[in-house]
Parts: C-alpha cells; structure tokens; sequence
C-alpha cells in the first residue's frame, strides 16, 4: 500500500474531529451564541476543505510530473537500448528536450497547479449549503469505505502484488479500472490504449504492439489480469479482472486521481479531479447533458473513454480545447455490436485539426458520421486510427494521407465504403491495415494493390474484392511483394448472380489464378471464396511459414488436398460456414501432420470428425517447438479424446 498523504493522515481525521466536537456543543443547553457558534464552525470547516483542495491539487500535480519524467526516461531508456543513425539520436533528442521544457516550466514557481473549484466558491454560489454539506458527507462515507476496502486481507494481498509491479505495468493496470464488473475486454483495445498514452513504446526492435502484449502477459503471470479463452484455443484475445481486483483498482486509480469515482465505484463525468475522464450515462439511463466549457477543464485532458454514453452531444467549442488529449475513445469497446452509439452532429470534428499530441483516436461502431473532415490531416502524432463498423462512412480523406506516424489504420465492417484514397503509400511506418477496398471501378483516384507493396512495415492487412471492382492479373501478382506481411485476411462481397454473373466469373476466375501471396505469411484467412475448389496458389509448398489457416463461407467443396503430395505446417486449422465442403478426417490427418488445433461448424457435409460438442478437436500428448502448439496442449491436459 502506497504511504498515505496529509489528507488521510491530518485533514479528514481534523474533519471528523470537528464535526464530533460540533455535535458536543450543540448538546449543551441554554447558550445564547448559538447561531454565532454554528458560523464558526462552518467558516472553519470550509477553510479546511478549501485547503484539502489544495493539497488534492497539489498531490495531482506531483503524480503528473512523475508521470512526465517516466516518459522521459523511456525515451532515454531508448536512445541507450537501441541502435539507430543520427537523425534519428537527433529527433528523440529534440522530443526529449520539448518534454524538459514543458516540465521546468511547470515546475519553475509559481507552481501550475491544476484549477480545481473550491468548497467555499461551491457553497457560496449557485449551490446551497445544504447541497455542500451533503457532498461532504457523501465523501466521508466514500473514504470510510475506502479505508474498509484497504483493511481487508484479500485486498491486502492485491495491494502487495500491485505494489510490487513496476510503474508501467501498475499505469497499465489501473486502465481497468473505469470497465463495469465481469466486462470482458478486447486485448487488442487495453493495447491500443497504452499506445495511445504513451505507457508502452517500441524498443529494443519490438514494435509498441509486441511491448503491449509483453506487459499483457506480465500482468497475467502476476494474477492481476485473467486471460479469456474462446473455444479452448490457446490464442488470448480477450481478458478481465476479478471483481475484487476492480475494486482494489477503483480504490487506487481515485486515490491517485487517475480517474474519479463515485461511492459505488461507478466512473464520474466530473473532470475537474484527473487528467483522465469518461463519458457516463446519468444514472436512470438518461443521457448526460451536452458537454460545454463550463463542465470541466478541457484544456488538461490527456484521455477520454466513453464507457456507455450512446448518445454523443458533444459541444464544439468545448471539443476543441482538449489540446493535450492523447487518448480519445468514443467509439464503443464492447464485443457485441448491439450496443449502438451515435452523434448529434459531426461539427465537432473539426476540432480535431488542433490535436497535435493525440495519437489513439477511435470511433468504433458511432453511427451518422459519414465522412471525416480533412483536418484529421493535421493530427500529426495519430498513430492508431480506429473506424471499425462506422457503419454510415461513405469516404475516406485525401487527408488521411498526411498521417506520416500512423501505425494501425482500421476501417473493417464500414460496408458504404466503395475505395481507399490514393497514397497510402506515403504512410510508411503502417503496420496494420484493416478492411482495404479493392479498386472500385467508378471512384477516380482509389488506392491500387501496388501502393502496399510498398509498405515495408506492414504485417497484418485484410482487403476486400466485390463485384465492382478493377483489377488486372499483375495487381493480383503484387501482393506477393509485401514481404513484411505475416497476417492476411481477404473477404469476397459476393452479389446475386442475376446481376452479377458474368462479372463474377471473371473475377473469380482471375482470383484463383493469378493472386500470389507472400512467403513469409503465418496467418491466412479466406472468406467467402467463390470457386469450389479452392485456389492453386493455396499451396504448402509456397506458403512453409503457415501456421494457422481459416476458411469461412463460399460454395468451396474441396480443399484440393490431393493436389499437393507437400504436406502442410499449418497448426491452426478453422473451417467455418462451408456447407458444400466434403472432406475425410484421414485426409486432414495426412495433409496437416502438425495439426494441434481444429475448428469446425456448421459444415453439414464434414462427419465422422473426433470433435467434441463444439465442433473443436485439440491434439493431445506430443510437445511441439512451437508456442502456439505448446499453449493449446497445455491448456488441454485434461481432455480426452481417441485419434
């Protein structure tokens, strides 16, 4: 447990104190200078919460700058454990010495502490007293459980392996604070997140996804975090805390102002008490009212997250002074898509242009936007774009490619969306790409498959060929040159065939020959694939580096095993929604020899497999070399099952 400050020690105790000897006075009969006592007792009360406010500014401030400094010591930490040329010495020298600057300057006196409204302003104004009064109670008895929470040896024990993490791994942590009990969380957002703020950074040639997944693990290993299996498969895509964790968690993250809490441990739409805030739903399930200048300090925010607000209203004016955000989450975290989101108005999109040091921007699953405005051209530092299931975005921005740091750039499940724009090669340092459309025949500057070959440090993509779109055999062909590329999902839109027949049959024909894939892949997931036989360049003999392979959806009725006598490294192997497919538990023995993990479902013509109910066979008894293999068999000791 971290040492308690002089709010804990002296001002709440001098607070309880007074109220006691507050009830003793009144307890005595027969004094004329009643009301004069009770006025005396107010003013020194309200002197005394005036000065905790101080002090809470105070403790605020210096977690913010110890923060700062932490920053700066990971870049340190960079230039030490890497090597790079000059310019690049150079650059992080310049990043470092802005970082400096802006921190003596807020530790030169007068100290810029962070402007927090003062009890006496709150029970002089629009407020009354007895509304005061109740605040300070309602934080008494906040605290009081606080301390109760804190005293219990199960989360004592929690504290002490909390305590015992490093401060990366402890900032981490505490993101999960803010999620509502038992809420599983999509590793993926935790990861993106800690980009966003800085909390993880490439290194050591590790990218801040590969970090990201490091502290992940770590955090697990420590029992802090629980990893979330699907179908007993070894891969960990998702992850919770134990209800008891959150509530260790909700304690800290208020007690250091890292987010703020009710007494119920629910998220507050208050944002004058941290530099992190949330957008909540009112209780009752009415939605908040519209955020303006007046509610909170804007201009301090370093992260919003929208926790279950699905109505945004948010005003424009106040939108725009969140100069510092880092972090801006409005977009939905939850798996399911059935928790809707969606906006008023978009104006407040044009506030992003002064948005210099924001670098994780989401808006998953937010309804009416339909397109981004051009200044999102001038958010320099945006490293993760997230537009997943935008569901009414029509068009991407020329300007997106002005966003020279982006990494990941997301744009799956956006169905209106018919190209990308034409120079997403610029963007050199992308990593992930998500939801890429195929050249549409009637846009007339798309991105053609010839940019991302020039991608050097793309690794996972996922595209998307519909009816529409034109393409010729060499396009198909240079797809091969992404060498960097490990992870490739392709999805087929496929329209009637009354009003797409002979359209159709060319494309898929021109898939099935001439589409060449990278040497290096790991990961390849076909969807709705149009021939039934599947392709020739789905071959082991040029694709050695495989290791998992999905098929979903299409007319495919035969994986062609019997083409190729190379067999297969593949180790993952998922067939899904292939009602025509007919294949023999022998066949798939023979052609996956490495196989430790198989998925079917709802493949009606696949029978006579030794799957259990979920349509899942795990490989049991033999060690592998490989992580992956050695993680499901782990996982699986105790099921039996006859090969």
């Amino acid at each position: 447990m971290s040492k308690e400050g002089i709010i804990e020690v002296v001002v709440s105790p001098l607070l309880k104190h007074l109220e006691n000897a507050r009830r003793r006075v009144l307890e005595v009969e027969g004094s004329d200078a009643i009301s004069e006592i009770i006025s005396l007792f107010d003013n020194i009360g309200r002197d005394i919460r005036d000065m905790e406010d101080v002090f809470r500014r105070a403790e605020r401030w210096e977690k913010d700058v110890v923060r700062d400094f932490g920053v700066v010591a990971r870049l340190v930490d960079d230039i030490l454990e890497e090597d790079c040329t000059l310019p690049k010495f150079q650059s992080k020298l310049r990043v470092i010495d802005a970082e400096i600057s802006d921190l003596r300057g807020r530790v030169t006196p007068p100290l810029q502490l962070p402007p927090v409204e003062s009890s006496a302003a709150a029970s002089s104004g629009s407020l009354p007293s007895m509304f005061s009064s109740l605040q300070a109670s309602q934080e008494w008895r906040r605290l009081e459980l606080d301390k109760k929470i804190f005293e219990s040896s199960t989360i004592s024990n929690l504290l002490v392996s909390y305590e015992n993490l490093d401060l990366q791994l402890k900032l981490c942590l505490l993101c999960f604070s803010i999620f509502p009990e038992n809420a599983l969380l999509k590793k993926r957002l935790m990861i993106y997140w800690w980009i966003g703020e800085g909390l993880v950074t490439p290194k050591r040639g590790k990218t801040a996804e590969e970090i990201g997944e490091d502290c992940l693990r770590k955090l697990i290993m420590n029992g802090m975090v629980e990893p979330a299996f699907r179908k007993r498969s070894s891969a960990i895509e998702y992850c919770k805390v134990h209800p008891w964790t959150r509530r260790m968690l909700i304690s800290v993250a208020r007690r250091n102002q890292f987010f703020d809490f009710d007494s119920e441990g629910v998220p507050r739409s208050d944002f004058s008490v941290s530099r992190h805030a949330c957008l909540v739903t009112a209780r009752g399930g009415d939605s908040q009212q519209t955020l303006s200048r007046g509610q909170s300090n804007a201009s301090e925010l370093i992260a919003l997250f929208n926790v279950d607000e699905q109505y945004l209203r948010l005003d424009k004016s106040w939108f725009s002074e969140m100069r510092k955000i880092k972090v801006l989450q409005l977009g939905r975290w939850q798996r399911q898509a059935k928790h809707h989101i969606e906006v008023e108005s978009t104006e407040f999109l044009e506030g992003l242009r002064g948005f210099k040091h924001l670098s994780y921007l989401s808006f998953q699953g937010i309804s009416r936007i339909t397109e981004l405005p051009a200044s999102i051209g001038k958010v320099s530092n945006l490293r993760i774009l997230d537009l997943r299931a935008c569901h009414n975005l029509e068009k991407l921005t020329s300007g997106i490619t002005n966003l020279k740091k982006l990494t990941h750039l997301d744009v799956s499940e956006c169905h209106l969306l018919e190209f990308i724009p034409k120079g997403i090669s610029s963007l050199s340092q992308l990593q992930v790409l998500k939801g890429f459309v195929v050249g549409d025949s009637r846009s007339k500057h798309p991105c053609r498959l010839n940019e991302l070959a020039k991608l050097e440090k793309l690794r996972k993509l996922s595209m998307i060929i519909g009816n529409k779109v034109t393409v010729t055999e060499d396009e198909l062909g240079d797809l091969k040159s992404c060498r960097a590329l490990r992870s490739l999902t392709i999805t087929w839109i496929v329209l009637p065939p009354k009003k797409a027949v002979s359209r159709l049959t060319r494309m898929a024909s021109m898939t099935m020959t001439s589409l060449a894939l990278p040497v290096g892949l790991e990961k390849l997931d076909l969807r709705c694939f149009p021939g039934k036989l599947a392709p020739e360049w789905l071959n082991p003999a040029a694709l050695r580096s495989l290791k998992k392979l999905y098929l979903r959806g299409g007319p495919l009725k035969s994986l062609g095993l019997e083409r190729f006598p190379p067999t297969w490294n593949v180790e993952v192997l998922r067939l899904k929604f292939l009602s025509e497919l007919e294949v023999e538990w022998s066949q798939i023995r023979a052609s996956f020899p490495g196989l430790v993990y198989l998925e079917i479902f709802q493949c009606s013509r696949v029978r006579s497999f030794p799957c259990d109910e979920d349509g899942v066979w795990v490989k049991r008894g033999r060690q592998t070399s490989s992580p992956a293999a050695r993680g499901v068999e782990q996982s699986d000791q105790r099921y039996q099952m006859s090969c």
